[in-house]
Formats: C-alpha cells, structure tokens, sequence
C-alpha cells in the first residue's frame, strides 16, 4: 500500500539558493507573537519611534554625501539630528520639518569651514615649492643672462637696446651678477667656479680662457679688483676698455701667492652668504606662509556668501520653528514683521 503523506524534501534535496518552506505550524505562531506587539508605550520611545519616519527623511538623504571621495558620515549627522530633536522635542510634520531643515543648515554650514579649510591648505601646501622653484628660476635666467653678456649677445645693436647707455647696460649687467649671491644655489656655483680658478692657477700658474670669462662673468661687475688680481697673476690685466691684455713682468711679482689668498678669502665670504642666504630663504617661505593663512579673494568672496545664504535659512527656521511652539503652547504670537527695504514709486 503507498501512503499519500507528503514527506517535505530533505535541505540536501534542495536547489542552490532555494530555501526551505516555512511549515504551517510556524506561520501561525509568527502571526500570535504579532498580535501580542503593541509597540512602544512610553512617550520616549514613542518621540523616538516618530523620529524613524524622517530620520533618513528627503532632506537627510540629499544633504549627507554618502559617496565618492567627499563621503560624509551619515552617522554622524543621524546623531546631530537626534540631539536637535530632543532638545526642541517637535509635534507635527510641521515643527519636523524645520527642525530637519536646521539640522541640513548646521551641517552645511561644517562643509563650509572644511571648503575654506582646503583652500588654505591648497595654498599652504604649494608654497613652499612655489617658492623654490621661483629661487631655481631666477638663478637660471641670471646664469643665460651672464652667458649672454660673456658673448656678447646681452645687447645687439639695432634693437631696442641701444637706447640705453653704456652705464645703464652695465648695471643691468651689474644686478644679474649681484642676484646671483641672494640664491643659495647661485652661491654654490660661485664657490666651485672660485675652486676650479683656485686650481687652474695653483697647478698652472696660469688661468685658461674658459676660466677668465668665468672670472668676469661672475665677478667683474661685482669685485672688479679681485678679477684684476687673478689676471696678473695669470700674467694680464684688465685694459680701460675692460678688455684682458698683457701685463708687465713688474706687474707680477708673486701675483700667484696673492691671487689664491684673494680667492680663499672669497670662498670664506661666499659660505658665510651661503648660510645668510638660506636663512633668508627660510624667513621668507615663512613669511610667505603666514599670508597664505586665508583662502584667496575669490574663493573667500564666494564662502563668505555662501555661509551667508545658510545664516539667513537657519535663522529663518528656528524662528519659525520658536513661533509654531509657541502658537501649540496658547501664546499669543504676533505675525512676523515684513519690512521692505525697496524704494517707493
């Protein structure tokens, strides 16, 4: 004989991701336990279940970023919400929704201090690069600049250059040469070119003439007697046109011993910049620093409305929100004042 008992099928006899059926049996005792739930009685429980339906209401939702590289803690302003609420305990979607509102304007008001916050930081965290790669590139276009005047080519006739006299070229000369001892950079070539002469004359008693144009590039328009000192030593002099040109054999009497103490002297002189110069490089990064400690004028500009703007909304709110209560409690409200401050026709 078959027996007509249904044998419900065993969890091995189950497709993948198919679930067991739920017998009768505990159906019907998940429907008694329901009807024995009469959700929360005490008015606590209560103020906090009423919160559930706007906690993560439409303004919630579209005022926390809960994504992307700008994620904001939905937590957190679950939490901010919840202190708002009991403080100013609202009845009616009316008071919900402008405590809600006042909560969005806080919150968007914090981003507002992270935006000026990144702006100064933006700023900050460049600076100091900024600033050394402006060092790198006014050494640069001195050292082209000297280049230029060795050869020649700093002022062509026929060009706008021949307006300025012979003085005035000199200086612009003069001040490329100067600017080179404000860079600790510049310095550090200025001391190699110093011992690379140093040795020329030490080893050879002579100066080659990539080294003589490094003399008067670097230093004839800035100790013009200390390039004459290496050029007699080397066994020339500067002529009135500041030309090199032969010297006498008078002229040279242990001029070697006296060029390679006028260039030691240099070189002390030199390390001692070198340090002055770092120290000023230093102060001015600071500086520099310090007058970056606020957003630039036009993002300033575009913050400080923007937090106007949300001043305005909040304030708005808790005053209505301070009315309705108000009104809920019997007290006699007066309507808000509208004063317009438009010209009359």
């Amino acid at each position: 004989m078959i027996s007509s008992k249904v044998v419900p099928p065993s969890d091995h006899t189950l497709e993948p991701g198919e679930r067991k059926p739920t017998s009768l049996k505990k159906v019907e005792a998940n429907r008694r336990n329901a009807r024995l739930s009469t959700g929360p009685r005490t008015e606590h429980w209560k103020r906090a279940v009423a919160r559930n339906a706007i906690k993560h209401g439409l303004l919630a939702r579209e005022v926390v970023i809960t994504a992307g590289d700008g994620e904001e803690d939905l937590q957190e302003f679950d939490t901010f919400l919840d202190r708002l609420w009991q403080e100013y305990e609202p009845v009616g979607v009316r008071e919900e929704t402008l405590v809600q509102r006042i909560a969005t304007c806080w919150w968007r008001q914090a981003r507002v201090l992270r935006a000026e916050n990144g702006e100064i930081r933006k700023r900050l965290d460049w600076a100091i690069a900024e600033g050394v790669l402006r060092a790198s590139d006014k050494h640069s276009l001195d050292m082209v600049l000297l280049d230029f005047l060795g050869a020649g080519a700093l002022f062509k006739t026929g060009s706008n250059d021949q307006k300025l006299s012979k003085r005035e070229r000199l200086l612009v000369a003069q001040k490329c040469q100067s600017d080179l001892r404000r860079n600790d950079m510049s310095v550090e070539y200025l001391r190699a070119a110093l011992l690379n002469v140093k040795s020329e004359l030490a080893t050879k008693g002579d100066l080659s003439e990539p080294g003589k144009d490094l003399l008067m590039n670097a230093f004839g328009l800035t100790d013009n007697l200390f390039v004459k000192a290496c050029f007699i030593a080397a066994g020339e002099t500067l002529g009135k046109d500041g030309s090199p040109e032969e010297a006498s054999n008078e002229e040279t009497p242990n001029g070697i011993d006296v060029a390679i103490k006028s260039i030691d002297l240099q070189l002390k002189q030199l390390e001692s910049l070198k340090q002055h110069t770092l120290e000023r490089a230093k102060l001015e990064q600071e500086a520099e620093v310090r007058s970056l400690s606020l957003p630039a004028e036009d993002a300033t500009d575009k913050l400080l409305r923007y937090e106007a703007h949300l001043d305005r909304q909040l304030y708005r709110a808790m005053d209505q929100l301070e009315r309705l209560q108000r009104q809920r409690k019997g007290e006699k409200v007066p309507p808000p004042l509208n004063i317009s401050l438009g010209r009359r026709n």
